[in-house]
Formats: structure tokens, sequence, C-alpha cells
């Protein structure tokens, strides 16, 4: 990899277009035929920047080739890719392009690039992301750790690029936005993201559609691994840890996969008075995934931040391996002692 030159919005500056550095549009004007990839198992968010960008470069004469593998993307995120008409590229032509643009990805270790990693090794990457823990792994990075979602930052990109925001791209940057702020109701909802969602709304996005395929469009097998975590939920003596998993077993009794753990982590969550949530899943055998999540200002990325993980100030996530009991056994007991010496307001 090169040496990162870094670009960042300041600090505590609210995200707009005139923000976005004029290295970052430089570079992009600059490209000719543009890899677009993002984050193994990819979210909403990332799903999101990835189509938004992959419709909005032919306005500006570029090519996009969409790196995301088969069989990465869950079967209710799979409503993106068929809203957008993602096409996924040939290793050959990922080869032959002359600029990487890396969405909501943290570090480069975690790109969703199987089968294109020696492609991927001599091309300059331009890094766009809001997580604070992004280790700058681009020529060029744009980190905004404060916003949203990183579709709130490829909006900005779009926008100072002179890109028409049509329904489509206003759909799925909503979708990025809505589903990284659990409906704008978490605490990195702020002013600006909400602006930016009544923006997207005004330019046609879909967003009763988007809620619904979001949050009530559970396939049956989805549904029972829903019923698994909230059968496996277990609750700390002071109240302040809710956890749960789902072993490998578990899940694929199921019907379902990796790729569809994640937004499981609200059910521990929704508990009332509790700090902190972890849900334990394995995805594959002898792999554990944990996603953390803070309330009232918890900042859980410093509990995953001591197991290899990274991610945000309140929602983060780390892998380890061993068993599920075996993690566990390791992650709670220390999770116990971080929520007993939080000092917690009380909740209203």
């Amino acid at each position: 990899m090169t040496e990162p030159n870094v670009a960042r919005a300041p600090a505590g500056a609210a995200a707009d277009s005139t923000a976005v550095p004029p290295e970052i549009c430089e570079a992009i004007r600059a490209g000719h035929d543009i890899a677009l990839i993002s984050h193994v198992t990819p979210d909403a968010d990332a799903l999101a920047c990835l189509g938004a960008l992959w419709l909005a470069l032919p306005e500006l004469g570029k090519y996009p080739h969409l790196v995301l593998p088969e069989g990465t993307v869950s079967r209710q995120l799979q409503y993106l890719v068929r809203f957008a008409g993602l096409q996924t590229a040939h290793s050959d032509d990922v080869r032959n392009c002359d600029l990487i643009v890396a969405l909501d990805t943290a570090k480069d270790k975690r790109l969703n690039e199987h089968g294109h990693v020696a492609a991927l090794t001599s091309i300059p990457i331009l890094n766009i992301d809001h997580h604070a823990t992004n280790t700058r792994f681009g020529r060029w990075n744009w980190i905004v750790g404060h916003a949203s979602s990183t579709s709130e930052l490829v909006y900005d990109v779009l926008r100072a690029l002179g890109c028409q925001i049509t329904p489509t791209i206003a759909t799925l940057l909503y979708a990025g936005i809505h589903t990284d702020t659990q409906g704008f109701s978490l605490s990195n909802t702020s002013a600006y993201s909400l602006k930016v969602g009544h923006e997207l709304a005004l330019a046609g996005a879909r967003v009763a559609e988007v809620c619904e395929r979001m949050h009530r469009s559970r396939s049956r097998g989805e549904f029972e691994l829903l019923s698994t975590v909230y059968r496996n939920t277990r609750v700390s003596p002071d109240g302040r840890l809710a956890w749960s998993s789902a072993t490998y077993q578990e899940i694929t009794a199921t019907g379902c996969q990796a790729a569809d753990i994640d937004a499981q982590v609200e059910i521990p969550r929704a508990i009332e008075g509790i700090a902190v949530a972890i849900l334990f899943t394995e995805g594959e055998p002898g792999k554990v995934r944990m996603n953390f999540r803070g309330e009232r200002g918890v900042p859980v990325l410093e509990l995953a931040t001591k197991f290899g993980g990274g991610g945000h100030h309140a929602s983060a996530g780390a892998r380890m391996s061993g068993t599920l009991q075996e993690v566990m056994d390791r992650i709670l007991p220390a999770a116990l002692e971080f929520v007993a010496g939080l000092e917690l307001a009380d909740p209203a």
C-alpha cells in the first residue's frame, strides 16, 4: 500500500459538500476505470455507497467496476442489489482499473476482495469512511468519524462532483443513512443527517419502501433466528450488561448464514436500563463475531479495541477464533468489569 496522504474535515465540523477535500474529487475526476469495494459482509450503508457511485460515475464519463463477491450479501439486503441493478465485475476488469474507491471500511484487511487480491495491491486507493478507527490505508483518505454514515459522505461527494441525485441514488443513500442511524434514532443522528435525509426524500427516495424492506421483510428463517437470539439473551445482575448468542448450528438450522447476522444485536440492546449490549455469533465453525452497542453515551469502542476490534464510539465489533463458549468466557468477564466501572446518569 502507498503511504497515506490524509485528508479530513476539521474536528467538530459538520459534514457538507463544501467540506469535501478538493483532492478527493480530483482523484475521482482523474480516474477512468474505477473499482468500487466495501467491507466483508456488507451492510446497507456499504451497499448504498457502492450502488450510488456505480450509478453516478458514468455521468462523469467513468467506467465503474463493482467488487462484490457472490454470497457476501444477506438475503434481506439483496433488495438493494436488485434495486440498483448492480453487476459484479470480472477480475480482469478490476485488474485494469486505475483507481479503487474503498467505502465504509476501516482496515484494508476488511475489504471484500475475495478473488481480486492480486489486482488490488497495485492500484491507488481512495478511502472514504466514517469509522473513527480507520487506519487511513489509502493514497487519499477522507475520514469523518462524526458523520452518521458513509452514505452521508458519498452524498456530499456526488454533490461536490455535480452529479445528479436520481430517485434511485436517493433511495440507496437514504437506506444507508436510515439503517446506520436506526431510523434517525441513535446518537449519531445529527441535524445535518436529518437535512440530508430530507433532501434525499425531495429527490425521490422511496422512504416507505426502504422502511418496509429494512424492518418488515423478514423471512421465516430470519424470524426463527431472531427467536433464538431472544431466547439466548441474558442480563447481568446489575442490569448494565445484556448479551445474547447464536452458535453455528443454531444459525444454520434456521437456514441463515453469516451474512444474515448484524441487526440482531438490537434485541439485547432493547432492554431498559442496560449500558452495553453484546451479540456473540459463530457465523462459521470456530470463528466468533462480536457486535458491541453502547447506550447513554457509553464508549463500547474502548471495549472492542481491547480484543482487536474497531468501529464507532457507541457501535463496534470484533472477531476471535475459538468456540462460542470459549470466546464468551473470555469477553464477558472483561465486559462485566467495564460496565461496573461506568459512571452512568440515570435514564430519564
